[in-house]
């Protein structure tokens, strides 16, 4: 059976290593099917081009940061094209409202607690190409060695701050971005949603529903057995997409997840189900090749 890891982040947004270096321990650790999805932002798309991966199965991928009727929650876009205008605008917009609340998290750091970010470090962090957001504003902290590690940063600053600028994407116009980007939309680790607004899936399901979401992540480091179980019924109910990943982001931020590891208690070793978003993304990129050989074909023609 093919090992798969549909949930990692790079370098282009918190994540600690670039592209070639996940291409690299993807290889290591045999997981031969994956995708990269960062936060807000399809940068890892373009560097993937340029990337070996011969013997691998790659899947375009992002995480879209959304909003809807008072829940925050996180998008997985799969088999996207990097290319889409509405695509590009969208990653555009959410890093401009990024760049608001990271100014609001710099002016609250010092006010609330001293903490000085120089004008020159905020002008290189406004100013940035790549994702910039509070992991990166808590790593230039442990730099500098104001905070002892990102997570600090995280427990004892940012969770007590009141920003006022959402830097989220509506639900449903996430969903509609990724479906015109010719892509798949996945509500990734349910249990998150859960645990921060106390309720269960089942119960606000409907407003995923109307949204038209196509899949769900049952496999995920915060889940286990019994959560993978009950994603599963939902998803079987629903008629959802079943997809899975570790949500990698390497030794810094998430030190106890690794690559592969996609359920909390190791369930993934025991208990396998197939992740049907992997095949409908294997069967559209089929359907793009012999669309392309016929486009092709007609071209030879006309010649």
């Amino acid at each position: 059976m093919k090992k798969y890891d549909l949930h990692i982040h790079s370098k282009f947004s918190d994540g600690d290593y670039t592209p070639e270096e996940i291409v690299d321990r993807l290889k290591e650790c045999g997981i031969s099917i994956f995708s990269i999805t960062d936060h807000d932002n399809i940068e890892s798309i373009r560097a993937m081009e340029r990337i070996d991966t011969k013997g691998l199965t790659y899947i375009p991928g992002i995480e879209v940061s959304c909003e809807r009727d008072g829940y925050k929650m996180h998008l997985l876009g799969y088999n996207i094209d990097g290319n889409n205008k509405e695509l590009i605008e969208m990653c555009h917009n959410m890093k401009l409202r990024k760049n608001l609340r990271n100014l609001e998290i710099i002016q609250q750091l010092k006010d609330r607690y001293g903490i000085i970010v120089s004008k020159e470090e905020t002008e290189k962090l406004l100013t940035a190409k790549s994702f910039v957001g509070q992991t990166t504003i808590a790593r230039l902290l442990a730099q500098k060695g104001v905070i002892p590690n990102i997570k600090y940063a995280f427990d004892n600053y940012f969770k007590y701050m009141d920003l006022k600028t959402p830097a989220t994407t509506d639900l449903n116009k996430a969903v509609q971005i990724i479906h015109n980007a010719g892509g798949y939309a996945v509500l990734a680790h349910p249990i998150s949603i859960e645990r921060d607004y106390n309720v269960n899936i089942e119960d606000i399901f409907d407003m995923f529903r109307k949204s038209n979401i196509d899949g769900i992540e049952i496999f995920n480091s915060k889940h286990t057995l019994s959560d993978i179980k009950r994603y599963l019924g939902l998803a079987k109910r629903e008629g959802l997409l079943i997809s899975g990943g570790s949500d990698f982001h390497g030794e810094i931020m998430k030190p106890n997840i690794k690559l592969g590891r996609i359920s909390k208690d190791g369930t993934e070793k025991k208990h396998h189900y197939e992740m049907t978003i992997i095949s409908k993304c294997m069967e559209k990129n089929v359907e793009k090749l012999e669309e392309r050989k016929d486009e092709e074909e007609i071209e030879l023609w006309k010649v």
